[in-house]
């Protein structure tokens, strides 16, 4: 609007906190198509996993959790028509928040434990709260 009103590219920049070569950008633009906005859409490379396979991909995970990222990835090319890679299959279950964990081990309670605390048990079976209070 300013430059239709004859005011200098620099003065425009200027008013508008632009540097001179975005003005002078977005007034070509203006001139030439009669719009300032871009047409550039999605301009980030489309997915190799599509919706469908993202479910597809939940859906082999599920069935068997045990299962290693080389394994996942041939049993889901076996069934896909794009070869996809186990970084590709790895980032989209990371991306859908299936993330890998390992159960932590506990030793498990022998048969001198377990006598151990079925005889404690029995021992303070009969307590009340005052004597609990008592020993803390």
């Amino acid at each position: 609007m300013t430059r239709r009103l004859g005011t200098s590219i620099t003065e425009t920049a200027r008013l508008v906190s632009f540097s001179r070569s975005e003005v002078v950008s977005i007034h070509a633009n203006w001139i030439n198509d009669g719009d300032t906005s871009s047409r550039r859409q999605g301009v980030a490379r489309p997915r190799v996993i599509k919706e469908k396979g993202r479910r597809r991909l939940s859906r082999l995970v599920k069935q068997n959790r045990r299962q290693t990222m080389a394994q996942l990835t041939v049993q889901y090319n076996a069934g896909s028509s794009a070869s996809v890679s186990e970084q590709t299959v790895q980032r989209t279950l990371l991306d859908m928040g299936l993330c890998n964990r390992r159960p932590t081990r506990v030793i498990l309670l022998t048969k001198r434990h377990r006598q151990l605390r079925l005889q404690w048990a029995r021992e303070h079976r009969d307590w009340t709260m005052d004597d609990w209070k008592r020993v803390a």
